[in-house]
């Protein structure tokens, strides 16, 4: 973030998200390990509910995260010119606050329902917790994505309709920022929405059968860090200010290490 080039409004976004998905990871995977060798992960032990709720902490801190993101994107592509004026430098701030005090909120109420009661009573309002927090998110980020669909398709039927009209073929025109943009939250979206819909399961498991618990890390974890791993890869690929800070990035490395291979050539 020190080039100027990616001081821009999304960028913060995209750096939050980054940090959420990087401790999606370590407290995923290595947490499990770690609980296998002390306790066998026994899910009635304190160390296995302490190490659910961290993992919720960052999991859905990389949801909200992500929907902020999304509703930034949504904004500048289906509002352009209230864009300029609304997500100003402050916006940006309170929209990361907000994006990490939803979730550390949701921990410290579903947290102490489990503590201080630990009856299934417990388990059915944590799935109600989860519930009212996964829907909303999910809503979020359809309604973003099809709103920025809808605007490039009209951008896209105006623009063919034009090169008809003058007759002339007007390839390079259709390939627009906001088409960019779309194909990058489409990848992303798509893999949470998967992602959460297995979370949306996890907690009707919680509402309707509280006397049994739900099962599934051994395919949901693995899900959760695939699509953590994918929304940072995704940046470089389609951003274009992030996808030339890389290749500068890159090709700064390779010059290095060639300079650095030439000079000990020399001196042998």
């Amino acid at each position: 973030m020190q080039e100027t080039r990616l001081r821009t409004k999304t960028n913060p976004f995209i750096v939050s998200l980054s940090v959420a998905d990087f401790f999606v990871g370590m407290s995923a995977v290595p947490s499990i390990y770690f609980c296998e060798m002390a306790s066998g992960c026994d899910s009635q032990t304190l160390l296995s509910h302490a190490i659910d709720f961290i993992r919720w902490l960052f999991e859905y801190a990389s949801a909200v995260n992500l929907c902020s993101l999304v509703l930034d994107r949504h904004i500048a592509v289906a509002k352009p010119l209230k864009y300029l004026t609304f997500m100003k430098r402050r916006r940006v701030i309170q929209m990361m606050l907000i994006s990490w005090a939803v979730p550390v909120t949701f921990i410290v109420i579903a947290s102490s329902v489990w503590f201080n009661l630990k009856t299934h009573l417990a388990i059915s309002a944590i799935g109600w917790l989860r519930l009212v927090l996964e829907l909303p998110l999910c809503a979020v980020a359809i309604f973003c994505f099809a709103s920025m669909l809808r605007v490039v398709w009209k951008h896209e039927r105006s623009a063919r309709t034009l090169a008809k009209q003058l007759r002339f073929n007007h390839q390079v025109f259709f390939k627009t920022q906001e088409k960019t943009a779309v194909k990058m939250m489409a990848i992303v979206v798509g893999l949470f929405l998967f992602c959460y819909g297995l979370f949306l399961r996890c907690s009707f498991v919680y509402i309707l059968n509280d006397h049994k618990p739900c099962n599934d890390l051994e395919y949901t974890i693995p899900i959760v860090v695939l699509n953590s791993a994918v929304n940072p890869s995704v940046y470089p690929v389609f951003k274009r200010d992030v996808k030339n800070e890389f290749k500068d990035y890159c090709l700064s490395v390779t010059n290095f290490s060639n300079d650095k291979l030439k000079k000990k050539i020399g001196i042998n």
